[in-house]
Formats: structure tokens, C-alpha cells, sequence
């Protein structure tokens, strides 16, 4: 069934690339179909999140333990981050996708919504004022993640410190994380309609020809992830003492599904399911995978470092080695929390050029081929989130543990909590 479903996925991208390149009108005009699969999978988000990371924390029933896989998660996050943004620069050093462009013939695209959102970023007060939610009901309207996984966190503290008193909320957020989990797959039985359509859309609107200026930069972006997925994750398996032919085998449906639609939204019900399977206890998966989501996205990460080195190459700007470090340390800053933020890579890309002197009107030359690249980095942020979870679960000591020892560990009847009376 699995691997049925993927064939027509795959399938309908082929089928959908080919309609938009014939039928562009057409192509254009049914993305509405496209649309409406992408709002399916953002309602259906929230829910598998909210409830799974409360189970989770819940199910920890310790707060040093929490605390513990909270704080090796963002190291985790912030080595591998570092590690990838440095493998992008080398990459477009070495390539130079840059060089001898000309990017007079391409369209101009309007930055004006992307401009205002920069200083979003660039102000980090607001930034970190904004991860602390004044109204949980707005931020999860919005699908602010990094604000709604603060408010799990703090709640599932809550439930925690509740002792026995919170088994029956416990019960029922367990009951409606199976529910959120059953929609899941109602959803995803109309996947290759919405990829279908959203592929034609892209295809139909920006032409095959748009890609001719800019083959160098997609050519570069995608041989750097190529050299993620076949060179540095085999060797971050063989650290973590895993063998990466089963993660190949476990995921490789979901990075096309993700390749597909655009969205790592897509696929973090499954991904958790099967990560359970493989090994992750189901604390892990529902902290570090949403956590994940707005502070670890590998692929993006390495398409930023490309992408800055390509507008300054391509505009004549030279970079010393000095420039560069300091770019890398805006890329560190900027890249985490921007989830939220329309269009995040480009925000971020944006803002980052515009603070080391790069010309903005290159961020505006190659929005157009954003949404091509986009499918592959988005696959790559989806084994990056195996990554993070095994990586915390070995750290821990608790992967591939028998689910009745966890248990034993991570009940969340402890004692009654302590009533201080006068």
C-alpha cells in the first residue's frame, strides 16, 4: 500500500510538470485544486502537534528528563545546522554557480511583502517576545509553531507536576492524537490530485524557460543536498550506528510526498509513526519533530548558503573568506523561528544578504525558481528530521528499548503532588 501510494504521487508530479508545460493556462487555473489540498494538510497540522507533544511530555513524567532532550535537541540542531551551512559554502566556492550569469533576461519579482517581513527577524526582541503567545487561540490560528510548542511545553509541565489528577486530560488528548492521526490518511488519500495540481500550476506559470538563466543555481542546489543525502547522512548513520539503507527504505516515499507538495507539513504524521517503529520512543519523536520543523530544516539550510554566494558571484560582488564567516553567522541567527514568516527562506535570505551588502534585486531574479528547488530541499529536511530524532534518542540511551521499559521509566504516576496547607 505504502509503496502504491508513493507511485502515484510520483506519478502525478511527472503527469502535472508535463500538463503545465502543454496546457499552461490550464495549469494555471486548477491550482485551486492544489490550494485546497495544502489547507487540508495545515488543519490537520496543528491538531497531530498539539496533541501528540502534550502525550509526550506527558509521558516523560520528569522534568529533568525533558529538560534533558530539550537541551541536547538544540545542540543537535545548531551542530548540524553549522555543519551544513559550511558544506553549502564549499559547494558554491568550488561550483561557483554564479560566474558568467546573465540574469538581465529574467523577470523581475515584487519583495515588498518579503522586505517587511525581514525586519520581523532582524529585530530580536520581537523575535523572542513572539515565541512567548499572549493569545494561544491567535498563534494557533496562525500556525506559529515555535509560540504553540511553547505553550505544549509549559502545559505539559503543568500536566506533569498534576500527578494522577491529569490522567483522564492525558486519556483524552491520547484519544484525539488517534483521531488527528486517522484524518491524516483520510487527507492523504487525495495527495495526488493536490500534486497533480499544484506541479501544473508552477510548471504553467513560470515556464520551463525561466529555468534556462538559472540552471547553474538549481544544478548546484541540487548536487549539494545530492551530497547530503548520499554523503554526509551515511556518515552521520554510521556515527549514530544505524544502517542507512533502512532509513532509505523507511522514508524514501515521504521525501517524495514532501518533494511533492512543497511542505514538510505533509508527511509529520507518518514520519512520527514510522520512527516509533523504528526505534525513537514516541516522547522523542513528539518533541524533536515539531521542534524540528521551524528551527531544523537541513535542506533549506544549504540552499540559503548557495543561493547568497550565487547573487554575489553573479552581481560581480567579491566575498573574502572574513565575509563569508559572518554570513554564515547571520544564516545560524536568522534561520531558526521564522516558521510563521510567509515565504521564511526567502525572508531569511533576504535579510542576511541585505545586512553583508549583497544587491536585493537578486533575492527578487530568483524567486521564480524557488518553488523547483524547493521540492528537493524539502526532501532533505524530511531525513533530517530522522536524523535529530535518533541522534536524541541515542544520546538518551533509549533507542530501540522495548516499549515496556520506557514505560517503566516515563509513567506519569509518580507520586501525588505535594498540598502546602496552613
Amino acid at each position: 500500500m505504502k509503496v502504491r501510494a508513493a507511485f502515484f504521487i510520483l506519478a502525478a508530479t511527472v503527469l502535472g510538470a508535463l500538463f503545465g508545460h502543454f496546457f499552461p493556462e490550464w495549469g494555471v487555473s486548477i491550482k485551486v485544486l492544489g490550494d485546497a489540498f495544502i489547507r487540508l494538510i495545515k488543519m490537520i497540522v496543528i491538531p497531530v502537534i498539539v496533541t501528540t507533544l502534550l502525550v509526550g511530555i506527558a509521558g516523560v513524567g520528569d522534568m529533568k528528563r525533558m529538560g534533558r532532550v530539550g537541551i541536547k535537541t538544540v545542540i543537535w540542531f545548531e551542530a548540524i545546522t553549522t555543519l551544513i551551512l559550511f558544506v553549502g559554502l564549499a559547494v558554491a566556492n568550488i561550483v561557483q554557480p554564479g560566474k558568467g550569469v546573465d540574469l538581465s533576461q529574467l523577470p523581475k519579482a515584487d519583495i515588498s511583502t518579503i522586505e517587511q517581513n525581514t525586519s520581523i527577524i532582524m529585530d530580536g526582541k520581537t523575535l523572542l517576545l513572539n515565541i512567548i503567545p499572549t493569545n494561544i487561540v491567535d498563534v494557533l490560528a496562525k500556525s506559529d509553531l515555535l509560540a504553540v510548542i511553547f505553550f505544549c511545553v509549559m502545559f505539559g509541565i503543568a500536566l506533569v507536576s498534576m500527578g494522577k489528577e491529569a490522567k483522564p486530560l492525558v486519556s483524552m488528548l491520547e484519544i484525539a492524537s488517534k483521531a488527528s492521526f486517522r484524518l491524516v490518511n483520510l487527507v492523504m488519500a487525495v495527495a495526488p490530485i493536490g500534486v497533480f495540481a499544484l506541479m501544473s500550476a508552477t510548471i504553467g506559470k513560470y515556464g520551463i524557460g525561466l529555468l534556462i538563466p538559472l540552471l547553474k543555481l538549481v544544478g548546484t542546489a541540487y548536487l549539494g543536498l545530492a551530497i547530503l543525502v548520499f554523503g554526509l547522512f551515511p556518515l552521520i548513520a554510521l556515527f549514530l550506528k544505524i544502517k542507512i539503507k533502512d532509513v532509505y527504505k523507511m522514508i524514501w516515499d515521504l521525501m517524495i510526498i514532501g518533494a511533492s507538495t512543497g511542505s514538510t507539513e505533509t508527511v509529520v504524521p507518518q514520519l512520527m509513526q514510522r520512527l516509533e517503529k523504528f526505534g525513537v520512543p514516541k516522547y522523542i519523536t513528539s518533541f524533536v519533530i515539531p521542534a524540528g520543523m521551524p528551527l531544523n530544516s537541513d535542506g533549506t539550510t544549504l540552499y540559503l548558503t548557495i543561493a547568497a554566494l550565487f547573487i554575489a558571484q553573479a552581481f560581480g560582488v567579491e566575498m573574502s573568506l572574513q565575509q563569508q564567516l559572518i554570513m554564515i553567522l547571520f544564516f545560524i541567527v536568522t534561520s531558526k523561528g521564522v516558521a510563521a514568516v510567509p515565504s521564511s527562506s526567502m525572508v531569511i535570505l533576504l535579510a542576511t544578504a541585505t545586512a553583508v551588502g549583497l544587491p536585493a534585486e537578486g533575492v527578487a531574479l530568483i524567486i521564480g525558481i524557488d518553488r523547483i528547488i524547493d521540492m528537493a530541499r524539502t526532501a532533505v529536511n524530511v531525513m533530517g528530521h530522522v536524523f535529530s530524532s535518533v541522534a536524541v534518542a541515542k544520546w538518551e540511551g533509549v533507542f530501540g528499548k522495548d516499549p515496556s521499559e520506557l514505560e517503566a521509566i516515563s509513567d506519569i504516576d509518580h507520586t501525588e503532588p505535594k498540598v502546602v496547607t496552613t
